[in-house]
């Protein structure tokens, strides 16, 4: 990421809160970057092709300067070749229900970490996750969406 950042027209502290974000999210997996810079716009966007060790996600980080600081917007979404109540079952589980926006598809929030500290005040900086029944009920659509990502907790 570092080196696709390099090249952007964001300030150093911008591209180094994006770099700690995406370093987290990404960690060592293996991944295809995909820079697109809007002529027009002071914003960064870029995908990632994400591998996991049984499929790859498609991830997307946008970077917007504000008066103050950086504000950066991910979201990534893939199939589960499963219902979607096995992935609420197993992937999330600690996540708060907060309805539907269709017959097939749930809206979640990410209310309940496993570290309370790390669980964010504002309800509005909180990971959504989108879930939709795909493949008649045989797969699932998963999208995890969060607005405004803090820079990550490191632990000392």
């Amino acid at each position: 990421m570092a080196a696709v950042l390099a090249d952007s027209r964001l300030s150093p502290a911008c591209q180094a809160k994006v770099s700690a974000i995406a370093d987290h999210i990404i960690g060592k997996k293996k991944h295809r970057i995909l820079e697109k810079q809007v002529s027009d716009s002071d914003s960064f966007h870029v995908f990632v092709l994400l591998s996991y060790n049984d499929q790859d996600s498609h991830l997307s980080f946008t970077a917007s300067p504000t008066k103050t600081d950086c504000r950066v917007d991910s979201s990534e979404s893939f199939e589960l070749p499963a219902p979607c109540t096995e992935a609420r079952e197993s992937i999330f589980k600690r996540w708060e229900m907060l309805g539907r926006l269709s017959e097939k598809t749930r809206v979640l929030r990410y209310d309940h970490p496993r570290k309370k500290t790390e669980r964010l005040a504002d309800e509005n900086a909180r990971a959504l996750g989108f879930l939709t029944q795909t493949r008649r009920g045989a797969g699932c659509l998963i999208t995890r969406q969060q607005q405004n990502i803090p820079l990550p907790v490191t632990e000392e």
